[in-house]
Order: C-alpha cells, then structure tokens, then sequence
C-alpha cells in the first residue's frame, strides 16, 4: 500500500509540473500574448505591434532585398555573457547599414522580450511549418533552411548572429564583432 501511494504521489507531481522549452510553448501564453502572434503574408506590411512567424526559406528569400543584414536568433531570456539586450543588437546595426531580423526560437519567456524598447519587428520560428514540435529539431530546420543545408543535418553551435551580404552567408558569430 505505501508503495502504491509513493508511485501515485509522483505520478501526479509529474505530470502537474510544465517543463518549457521541449516545444514551441504557444499554449503558455496569455490570451493578450496570443493575439500578438501572426503568420507573416508579406514583408512590405509588418507591424511592430505584432510577433510574426517565418520559416528559413521565407526569411531568405527576403534577405535578397537587403544589401547586408543581421539575422539575431534568440531564446526569450537569455542569461548568458552572449545575449545582450535587444537595444544593442538595433544599436550596432543602425550604426553599421545592415537590416536587422530578430528571431526568436520560441514563446518561453516572451515576457522577458517584450518589456524591453524594441523599435524593429519580432520574429518566431514557425515550426507548423516544419511540422515539428519539438523545440530543437524544428530549430536546427530553421538554421539549416537559412544556410542552404538539408533539414536534417545536424549541426555545431557557431553562434546565433548570422551575417549575409543579399541571401548569402558572410559568417555566423557568437557576438557583435568590436567596431
């Protein structure tokens, strides 16, 4: 009988405990938060108002209209030495003539992103697009799409900015590059 209730009891802290991250995490958010959230129909029309969600092949077909761009891939509240508020990011590519694309990975934490000032326009990763749910593989999609690889290769961390000169690579970092 004890074993019974030790089995049920952590049966239920289980499965009443929300890990984040594993997928999307759209269910998290607030009703206000979800009416934020648009599938992008064209590039021309953007609302900074607005969270649209992009593919990998959307966005590169529109880096070909920008002679350099930044593509910033991001996790919502970050705290690593690597992600620095939004406001830099906007900061270093006003100064250096590049279009800036903010790409986040996921809605975990969207909060975090959104108290900040942001002047551009916020992407989401669509991962109905790739149609997969879970966070890292729908991720990899995403890079993979953007850097011409097939879907499914696996691929090192080099960092989560990404240089292009129209919709070809330059370089991918891990932070802004000193002025």
């Amino acid at each position: 009988m004890k074993k019974i209730l030790i089995f049920l009891s952590f049966i239920a802290f289980t499965t009443s405990c929300v890990v984040q991250g594993w997928t999307n995490d759209f269910d998290t958010l607030s009703d206000t938060q979800k009416n934020k959230v648009k599938a992008i129909e064209n590039f021309q029309d953007l609302n900074n108002q607005f969270i649209y969600k992009i593919s990998g092949k959307q966005l590169k077909e529109e880096l070909k209209n920008h002679p350099k761009s930044i593509v910033y891939i991001f996790f919502n509240g970050c705290h690593s030495d690597f992600c620095k508020p939004i406001s830099v990011y906007e900061d270093f590519a006003r100064r250096n003539g590049y279009s800036l694309f903010l790409v986040m990975t996921g809605y975990t934490n969207l909060h975090e992103t959104l108290k900040q000032p942001i002047s551009n326009v916020l992407f989401v990763m669509d991962n109905y697009y790739y149609n997969e749910k879970l966070h890292h593989k729908y991720t990899r999609y995403f890079k993979n799409d953007l850097t011409n690889k097939p879907l499914n290769e696996k691929r090192e961390y080099y960092g989560s900015l990404y240089f292009f000169e129209g919709d070809s690579l330059v370089q991918i970092l891990r932070e802004l590059p000193k002025e």
